[in-house]
């Protein structure tokens, strides 16, 4: 086992990046920029936008024909676009009138919960974008992207993640210690 994860990190040239890199390196920093300037308000809004976003665009699929009717694009241009319009539009509404945003008198747990939790939500969100990738497009990735990000499994797992983490993680802290 230890081999076929050896191969994994190999199948990606970080020495002469190419889009299977950038996916990594995007993540990263994303993640750690994200964590620092975001408030757990304006995170949990985000990962309810792509929640919610990604529902509508697998279960409203007229969404995304209309969307790729309207403009001429292909069905995974038209369903990728839906989906970023959507999530841009609840990102928006959420944020507005529904979570607050603090930054003021974090704490190291803070800091620490919201690293781990931008990790999660930003992998995931990497996950919902490449999914709605066609399938040709899909093949031309790195294993290491392929077993991280794009298969069944990585879908599934990303899906859960960033709630278990809430779950799991974001009870045992509360709003005093974190603020």
């Amino acid at each position: 086992m230890p081999q076929d994860y050896n191969s994994l990190l190999n199948s990606v040239n970080f020495q002469n990046p190419s889009w299977d890199a950038f996916i990594f390196f995007f993540w990263a920093i994303v993640a750690v920029i994200y964590s620092f300037s975001a408030g757990r308000g304006r995170i949990i809004s985000i990962l309810v936008a792509v929640y919610m976003s990604e529902l509508l665009v697998i279960q409203a699929p007229f969404l995304s024909t209309a969307v790729g009717d309207q403009f001429g694009l292909a069905l995974y241009l038209g369903r990728l676009t839906t989906f970023l319009v959507l999530f841009a539009f609840f990102f928006l509404v959420l944020s507005k009138f529904v979570f607050r945003t603090s930054v003021e008198n974090r704490r190291w747990g803070s800091w620490v919960f919201s690293l781990i939790f931008a990790v999660l939500q930003v992998g995931f969100l990497i996950s919902v974008i490449l999914s709605f990738l066609p399938p040709e497009v899909k093949t031309t990735f790195a294993p290491l992207v392929k077993f991280v990000f794009i298969s069944e499994t990585a879908n599934f797992v990303w899906l859960l993640l960033p709630i278990a983490f809430l779950v799991f993680v974001g009870r045992h802290i509360s709003d005093h210690r974190l603020e």
